[in-house]
């Protein structure tokens, strides 16, 4: 185990694409991620606001460098004035929430997800958020900072994607392909939604044929990208006004960033909490953890008991298979259903089909960590 103080945001949060295989099933997140992570949480000791204006003024620096001609008068200018229509903030508005409900519900089901598809997808995003914000819970920077960066980001995105890249893309297969202006559409929106998905991922990731995990990674994401900007463009095509994908490009986007930092930052605190707790107020956790403190450590007993807790989502004690499951996603293990079924039966000494700390304790203990605990139950070797 490698979680103390703020570094259990790794747990939560951090699966890069880059991952470390040690075996076919199982992966382990580098230590350089963690390290990141701990020190920008840790950064103001006085517990004011964490911010990492680094990290902000790069993804801000590349949003103004892509719609740079829209803030010099050039092309994008035009295309914003002559596409977008302020004019009554009711209809765009209504327009914008309107269509970034499916969005929305599409998050939401990537989010609950316990399918090692979207373990990376979910995971990643969750790790941006905390570079940005640190591990405690900001509600008025993260709501100011998050609007500022999204509202950039749905008006750049928008105006280059869906202004300018959509309408050429038309008029250059009308032109070269001979296809009707209906057909010059459709084509526009396929191929510059196809550009607009292929930009938001590392290309290079899908051509590792001899890396077929990070290169599935990838290809979720892809399709994922695939899916919202299909949404906006249809969001422009049928509203025939380009501030309505704006907005709801922006709400999304806005609806990720703030919703996962309450989120990730929520369940660390629980657990930090309750790690805080220990083995007070029960005498059996307390003659268990000593027994694993003068084997192991107590390092290695307060890093199990905050593990334990940032996988127990639902806060109400213990970890079932799917919280089991969802949670080793953060080592890096991804296991199938049965799998994690497997894992869970190993650890549920008393067979209640859930694991309480005791159980999960012991169940580290004898190995050593999660990662070894799982490889053996599954694998039967250490």
């Amino acid at each position: 185990l490698a979680l103390h103080d703020n570094e259990v945001a790794s747990f939560v949060v951090s699966s890069p694409h880059h991952l470390k295989k040690y075996n076919p099933k199982f992966t382990a997140l580098p230590r350089t991620e963690i390290t990141s992570l701990s020190a920008s949480s840790s950064s103001k000791k006085d517990g004011g606001p964490v911010l990492n204006l680094g990290f902000v003024g790069q993804l801000a620096g590349n949003q103004a460098l892509i719609g740079s001609t829209i803030w010099t008068g050039g092309p994008g200018a035009a295309v914003l004035a002559r596409d977008a229509n302020f004019d009554n903030p009711a209809i765009w508005l209504f327009l914008g929430i309107l269509g970034v409900i499916p969005l929305i519900a599409l998050s939401n089901r990537v989010e609950t997800s316990e399918s090692p598809l979207f373990a990376t997808l979910n995971l990643s995003t969750n790790m941006t958020v905390l570079r940005l914000f640190g591990g405690k819970t900001q509600p008025i920077l993260a709501l100011v900072v998050s609007a500022l960066l999204c509202g950039l980001t749905g008006l750049v995105e928008e105006v280059t994607f869906r202004g300018e890249v959509l309408p050429t893309l038309a008029q250059w297969s009308v032109t070269n392909w001979g296809l009707s202006g209906g057909e010059g559409i459709v084509c526009g929106t396929v191929l510059s939604t196809f550009i607009f998905a292929l930009l938001h991922i590392n290309p290079f990731e899908l051509l590792k044929g001899f890396d077929k995990e990070s290169a599935l990674d990838t290809l979720v994401l892809f399709v994922f990208q695939l899916c919202t900007g299909t949404i906006f463009a249809l969001l422009y095509l049928i509203t025939h006004n380009l501030a309505v994908p704006i907005v709801a490009h922006t709400l999304y986007d806005f609806y990720t960033f703030y919703n996962t930092h309450w989120i990730v930052t929520d369940q660390m605190a629980y657990a930090e909490r309750e790690s805080l707790l220990g083995g007070t107020n029960n005498k059996k956790n307390n003659a268990l953890e000593q027994k694993w403190i003068n084997e192991k450590g107590e390092k290695f007993v307060q890093d199990v008991r905050q593990t334990f807790y940032l996988m127990d989502s639902n806060r109400d004690g213990v970890v079932s298979r799917k919280e089991l499951r969802v949670g080793l996603f953060s080592y890096g293990i991804k296991l199938s259903k049965l799998e994690s079924e497997t894992a869970l039966t190993s650890a549920d000494a008393d067979e209640s089909g859930e694991i309480d700390y005791n159980e999960f304790l012991a169940f580290c203990g004898e190995a050593g960590s999660p990662g070894k605990a799982v490889k053996q139950s599954l694998l039967g070797v250490l």
